[in-house]
């Protein structure tokens, strides 16, 4: 019975090997196109090698359009189409019409999901917004319903107050070794509109993703961003929008450079599963804001007719290893190095629909923050279940500086669960505006296991729980306070244990203001 067991495996896995080989492996032919470009017509010339593989999307052909060396003005808005690679090394495209500089497919073409053109790659050369004339203030570069795309070593400049480049409803998209710079703008470059230089965005209607039909709430999903450099902007990269539900998943930023950026540097909204991690910041306005839904309620959408909110809290994800320094760039919102925002919304509020928004699962671990402007290193609102760990975080900020908040390297507002350990946190100036800083601040209902954290030279208090917060704090350092070394107030409540507190004004309060101390 066995032996005839072996034997029926036997035949079935060798059925199997020659259906595999039976498969014939269909070769993908390279087509070339050597584009010729003189100072007229330029935009009609590069779409006629273009639209060789609008008439072949059979896949069994990449046309591979190569553009000439030199400086050319784009009169007309090109189009690509699946199959297609262009390969632009030492060309520039400046573009000479109020109009977008490219697209993908038509804009008469409607497609639902990622099912729009797929499989193209932009390699090398330079796309010019010629923002300095003021003019046109639409992206250069905008994708909807899209897979499979690839920028690579690529140069995106000059716009005025607009994006680089915009994408929504894609999946499967890289960009690597490119450069976004020089964005220009009527008015103060740090609030002057919503434009990241690289946006991804959601199709989710006509007014706010146009030309790109159908519109059914598709996110951007699968997105790499590696070893770009991001320069001389209003914002680096990132999500400012989002549909309530529709989540934007496997979003991967990694290894990039950002500096001189009047706002955030990277913006993380409705975010899955999301990396972001080794990226150099500096001489920006914020660093990296992670949140659930959107602060102001605009731009965070219901979901199109016929669709329920389904609310998934636990976004399962990490912003690690990353060097941000904050400058006083003016920056007219509160300032962070990182920051976790969620709410709960018991109405709709303008476009956002109630439901509970609480940020869930997102680790902050092993990052190197310098605040140079006043503000918070890490700073969390109605974030629960979160960890922040092993991260060094530096208050150096002069008297004279602008900004909001109390200058604390960690604050924690109406946040649960939360973890935090091995930090440590400095403060380098006592001046007026950081008087009020203290080390760790937990307030407003929040609750925290505060565990072998390294403080020093807090202005007020190492530790500070407030307003019916409640903290295990256990083996901490806390050098040099200039109040308590850990404060315990206004109906809240501390277990504590082995922490080693010195140079302190007050060691600490048992009972302040209705606070409560456990010691074990």
């Amino acid at each position: 019975m066995q032996k005839r067991r072996n034997l029926l495996s036997m035949l079935f896995l060798a059925l199997c090997m020659c259906m595999f080989l039976a498969i014939p492996v269909q070769a993908q032919n390279v087509k070339q196109i050597q584009v010729k470009l003189n100072k007229t017509n330029v935009g009609k010339t590069i779409q006629e090698a273009l639209d060789a593989a609008l008439e072949d999307q059979s896949g069994k052909t990449l046309y591979e359009i190569t553009l000439p060396k030199g400086i050319y003005k784009l009169d007309a808005l090109l189009k690509v189409y699946s199959y297609t690679t262009i390969k632009m090394e030492g060309c520039t495209l400046v573009r000479s019409e109020e109009k977008s500089m490219l697209r993908i497919g038509q804009e008469d073409k409607k497609y639902s999901g990622y099912n729009g053109q797929h499989d193209i790659t932009i390699e090398g050369g330079t796309w010019d917004g010629n923002g300095k004339t003021g003019k046109v203030d639409i992206s250069m570069i905008r994708m909807g319903h899209g897979k499979n795309i690839t920028f690579k070593n690529v140069t995106f400049q000059n716009v005025y107050m607009t994006h680089h480049v915009e994408l929504a409803g894609c999946s499967n998209v890289t960009f690597t070794g490119c450069v976004f710079k020089d964005f220009y703008s009527k008015g103060d470059k740090s609030n002057s509109g919503n434009n990241e230089a690289l946006q991804f965005d959601v199709l989710h209607n006509a007014q706010h993703f146009p030309k790109y039909p159908g519109f059914d709430d598709t996110p951007c999903a699968n997105i790499t961003v590696t070893g770009c450099t991001f320069t001389n902007l209003q914002r680096g990269l990132g999500t400012h929008s989002a549909v309530a539900g529709s989540y934007f998943k496997n979003m991967v930023f990694t290894d990039n450079t950002f500096t001189n950026i009047n706002g955030y540097a990277i913006i993380a909204t409705n975010f899955q599963n999301a990396t972001i991690s080794r990226n150099k910041i500096s001489k920006c306005g914020a660093g990296i804001l992670f949140r659930s839904m959107v602060q102001g309620y605009n731009n965070f959408y219901s979901p199109l007719k016929g669709k329920k909110v389904k609310i998934v809290n636990d976004a399962k994800s990490v912003i690690s290893n990353n060097k941000i320094s904050v400058s006083d760039y003016k920056y007219k919102t509160t300032a962070y190095g990182i920051s976790l925002y969620g709410e709960k919304l018991k109405s709709k509020k303008k476009d956002a629909p109630k439901g509970d928004y609480t940020l869930k699962g997102v680790k902050v671990e092993n990052n190197s923050i310098t605040m140079n402007n006043k503000g918070y290193g890490i700073w969390l609102q109605k974030a629960d279940k979160c960890s922040i760990s092993g991260n060094n975080v530096t208050m150096n900020i002069k008297a004279s500086v602008f900004g909001k908040g109390n200058a604390d390297p960690i604050r924690l507002v109406s946040s649960k669960k939360i973890t935090i350990q091995k930090n440590t946190l400095t403060q380098k100036k006592k001046n007026k505006a950081t008087k009020e800083a203290c080390g760790i601040v937990l307030t407003t209902g929040s609750q925290a296991t505060i565990k072998s954290n390294k403080i020093n030279n807090s202005c007020k208090d190492g530790i500070f729980v407030t307003n019916k917060s409640k903290a295990t704090i256990t083996s901490n350092t806390i050098k040099k306070t200039g109040r308590h070394g850990i404060n315990v107030c206004v109906k809240s409540n501390v277990t504590m244990k082995k922490n080693k507190i010195s140079k302190f004004k007050n060691k600490l309060t048992n009972t302040y203001a209705g606070g409560k101390i456990k010691k074990k």
